[in-house]
């Protein structure tokens, strides 16, 4: 069996001080600057993981400005989800293989290898980008940088905060590490929990599934549209649906720094919940 030693100590020290986070915060609390630093953090990285990283470098569904890029390159590593180059090649694998055997978290192998195991046991495939990323600067400068700054972000910053007011140096790495577990686990949610709860209702090809209730995913929580129509920068089309990327797209498009935003057309998304609504009826 395929072991990542690596990943399974980074992973079990990561957990480990973020369980000591818990009972460290109940005798000492969080001051306001680092509440107000560990609670923006996650929007922030998160945006970079789902606007950026996914929708627009891994599905071509929205291009930023290089500026935009940059900027949400650096806040994607709040969120520990690994270089962007590493993660786009898994994506596109998995969405060129799902449920199969080169899908790097198939959800056939079981909910909780979807959702972690893949890291540790998984053997790391090689990297391999779409063409039209290949010489993009953002991706080439964040892969080197990648780790100098995950430590600056995540370890020197909270450091520094917890000990500008006056609390344990150590108190501000406790809850940086409770912080990324937590949000690491949202974003590990979409592969396992958006695998196999919800419903079904623009194509059946696959397992991937809306689920409305977890909203913690920055919309990325509508999967079954997402597999359905993977190059759509919406995840949630309805005007209702809690979707906070396509709303910062939408943002940036209005000001110029979003462009060529891909919408499938209503025509198609109307063909394929008919195609498939005798099936969702039943999962609803």
């Amino acid at each position: 069996m395929h072991i990542s030693y690596i990943a399974l100590f980074s992973l079990s020290v990561l957990h480990i001080a973020g369980a000591a986070a818990v009972p460290y915060l109940w005798m000492n609390g969080a001051s306001l600057p680092e509440a107000t630093f560990h609670l923006l953090a996650y929007p922030i990285g998160g945006l970079g993981i789902t606007a950026l990283y996914h929708r627009a470098w891994a599905h071509n569904a929205v291009k930023f400005s290089r500026v935009v890029e940059y900027l949400l390159a650096t806040g994607s590593i709040l969120v520990l989800q690994m270089p962007a180059r590493q993660w786009i090649s898994s994506h596109i694998k998995h969405h060129d293989h799902t449920d199969h055997t080169d899908d790097p978290y198939n959800i056939q192998l079981g909910f909780w290898w979807a959702h972690m195991e893949w890291i540790i046991l998984a053997p790391l495939p090689p990297i391999q980008l779409p063409e039209r990323l290949q010489n993009n600067p953002v991706i080439a400068w964040q892969h080197n940088y990648y780790w100098p700054m995950f430590f600056f972000l995540n370890g020197l910053i909270p450091v520094a905060i917890s000990m500008a007011v006056g609390a344990p140096w150590w108190g501000g790495l406790l809850i940086s590490a409770l912080r990324l577990v937590l949000t690491s686990h949202v974003v590990y949610a979409v592969n396992s929990v958006c695998h196999t709860w919800g419903t079904r209702k623009y194509t059946h090809d696959v397992s991937a599934r809306d689920v409305w209730w977890f909203p913690f995913a920055l919309g990325e929580q509508y999967h079954n549209y997402h597999h359905a129509f993977p190059k759509d920068y919406r995840h949630g089309i309805n005007r209702w649906d809690f979707d906070p990327t396509k709303w910062f797209i939408n943002g940036l498009a209005k000001v110029g720094l979003a462009t060529n935003l891909f919408q499938m057309p209503d025509k198609r998304v109307l063909q394929a919940m008919e195609s498939v609504r005798p099936k969702a009826l039943t999962e609803a």
